[in-house]
């Protein structure tokens, strides 16, 4: 089946998609990038996906080369051209052409918007909840999604030979995020998640107002290592995770090892928020 992307002003299918090698993203990892769901044609959460790539971009001061307005049809064109039921989006921007590899001319980005059929995860991992490891790092520019994944790519070997799902990031005895999630802890029924020196993710925010409405307790604020350990419950936030329970941390039981109430009652809202959505 041939896949179509918006590559630079033009919808082309994904084959015809050529990076320049003097592309300063790839010279020097001057990028920016966000990832995006979509369910029936219809994009999820699409306005806070927009801003979150702009204020991106913003931080490293690279311009979006493109309005709003005109993303959305992009978006909506290529759903219909590739027909996936629930797709994955990924927009890059990056500074583009650069004559020497470092300097950034506005005006030359380079703008792709890439699409897949998105797979979720497996049931189970919902049901049964999954394994994380730890990892002692701090991202660079951890407010902006820059195209940097260099420790969580790093570390895929680690991850897998320990039959984890994720990388939590602790630094300073601060639990932060993981490679590609949030992470929370319920401790005495209360939702606790850390708040500075993260990504702060589309997911996670959804949540936490979700969370709210079901009148829990909600706490943003910095988690100590100590008490992921020995936290009742944690769980991870993702574009493509929604909640996952988390059941082990380096090989250690979390609570009684086995899904927490809390986390089970905020998968179910947040599922019944997405079919209503």
């Amino acid at each position: 089946m041939k896949k179509y992307s918006y590559f630079n002003g033009k919808i082309v299918a994904l084959k015809n998609v050529k990076i320049s090698p003097y592309d300063i993203g790839l010279l020097r990892g001057y990028g920016v990038f966000d990832v995006m769901r979509a369910q029936n044609s219809k994009p999820f959460l699409l306005n806070e996906h927009w801003q979150r790539l702009k204020n991106s971009a913003k931080d490293l001061g690279l311009n979006v080369p493109i309005k709003k307005e005109r993303y959305k049809k992009i978006v909506a064109r290529l759903l219909k051209l590739n027909g996936f039921k629930k797709s994955i989006m990924r927009t890059v921007v990056t500074g583009g052409y650069s004559d020497n590899g470092f300097s950034y001319q506005p005006g030359k980005e380079t703008l792709i918007i890439l699409m897949e059929k998105f797979i979720p995860l497996p049931k189970e991992i919902y049901a049964r909840g999954a394994g994380v490891i730890t990892q002692k790092f701090s991202r660079y520019r951890p407010q902006a999604k820059i195209t940097n994944y260099v420790e969580a790519i790093r570390n895929q070997s680690r991850k897998k030979a320990a039959g984890a799902l994720e990388i939590v990031y602790i630094e300073n005895g601060k639990i932060l995020e993981a490679s590609t999630s949030n992470i929370f802890i319920i401790k005495g029924g209360a939702v606790i998640t850390p708040k500075d020196e993260i990504l702060i993710s589309i997911t996670r925010n959804l949540v936490i107002k979700l969370a709210k409405k079901n009148k829990l307790k909600c706490e943003e604020r910095n988690v100590s290592e100590k008490e992921l350990f020995s936290a009742d419950e944690v769980f991870l936030t993702a574009t493509t995770k929604n909640i996952v329970p988390v059941v082990k941390i380096n090989n250690k039981r979390v609570g009684n090892g086995k899904v927490g109430e809390v986390t089970k009652l905020l998968i179910n809202v947040l599922n019944d928020f997405i079919k209503k959505y």
